[in-house]
């Protein structure tokens, strides 16, 4: 009875993630962007002709060349303004980046790496976050809460160059703050 009500759930739950059309529909331009989803993977040559208006045709890559910055951004809904240089829809807006490059010459073989997550904190500080400028975001207000740095070595062996990561208890608290009502 057990196998067959188990058999029932995975159905089920096969049934429900394929009756979401907007799952299934969500499509990535030729630069990398998937504003359905709010990501982004592709070079970082396309990233910034994508921001200046799609001004320019995409370049086309091979995932595998090396010598070009790869990355990947993920955001979410609050923080959608900001694609378009607005600002974000609120407190705790946040982004995730990471960056890749499979590096030449006589580091061939190895990969730099990189991470970086943003969070929006208008008034109220993050204790112990890296402050962004308005020079560096568009806006004040702006928070990096993990910074880390490595590189792999053909054998797959990882070189930590930088690991910055503020506890989230420490983010979440700051957030509450601007979410009291005042008295």
């Amino acid at each position: 009875m057990k196998a067959k009500l188990k058999i029932f759930f995975i159905i089920l739950l096969i049934v429900m993630i394929l009756s979401f059309p907007s799952v299934a529909s969500a499509q990535t331009d030729e630069y990398g962007y998937n504003a359905q989803a709010r990501t982004f993977k592709g070079t970082l040559e396309n990233w910034e002709i994508f921001l200046q208006g799609e001004v320019a045709d995409p370049i086309t890559f091979d995932w595998n060349a090396t010598n070009i910055i790869f990355i990947e951004r993920k955001w979410d809904k609050l923080f959608d303004p900001m694609i378009l240089g607005e600002l974000p829809l609120g407190a705790g807006a946040w982004q995730k980046v990471k960056l890749w490059e499979y590096l030449s010459g006589d580091q061939l073989g190895w990969t730099w790496h990189q991470a970086i997550e943003i969070v929006y904190s208008p008034n109220t500080p993050i204790p112990g976050a890296i402050e962004l400028t308005a020079d560096q975001m568009l806006y004040p207000g702006f928070y990096c809460v993990v910074q880390k740095e490595w590189s792999t070595d053909p054998n797959g062996e990882k070189t930590e160059i930088l690991d910055f990561s503020l506890k989230r208890n420490i983010i979440n608290r700051a957030l509450q703050w601007q979410k009291r009502p005042e008295h």
